[in-house]
């Protein structure tokens, strides 16, 4: 790391981060420095009031709470459910490995 500074990172922020950076065949590191320059990038496109008003509709006490039951097989499995039955759509792979609709009903809203 080139003129780099240890960084502490939140465990949660290091768990997501580890997880997109694996999809996109990123380090950790790479990914924090991407969602950095993301960060940049808004602030430095929209008003300081415009992100305080952001920030203020998209807050959520219970977020720390919803991100680490995520995490969990049972937060998962919950997860999993709820798309399930709200989804009426399924899709999977034919014989020939093309994609197409495996299941189509109508969707539970509740």
């Amino acid at each position: 790391m080139a003129n780099g500074i240890p960084v502490r990172l939140s465990g949660d922020l290091t768990i997501r981060a580890r997880a997109v950076a694996a999809t996109l065949d990123r380090s950790l590191t790479e990914q924090v420095e991407h969602w950095a320059r993301l960060g940049q990038v808004v602030e430095d496109a929209i008003l300081a009031t415009t992100v305080q008003r952001l920030k203020t509709r998209s807050y959520d006490a219970d977020l720390q709470a919803r991100v680490s039951l995520a995490t969990t097989s049972e937060g998962r499995a919950k997860a999993a459910e709820l798309i399930q039955r709200r989804n009426p759509v399924a899709h999977g792979l034919d014989a020939k490995g093309k994609i197409r609709v495996v299941r189509t009903r109508k969707p539970k809203l509740r």
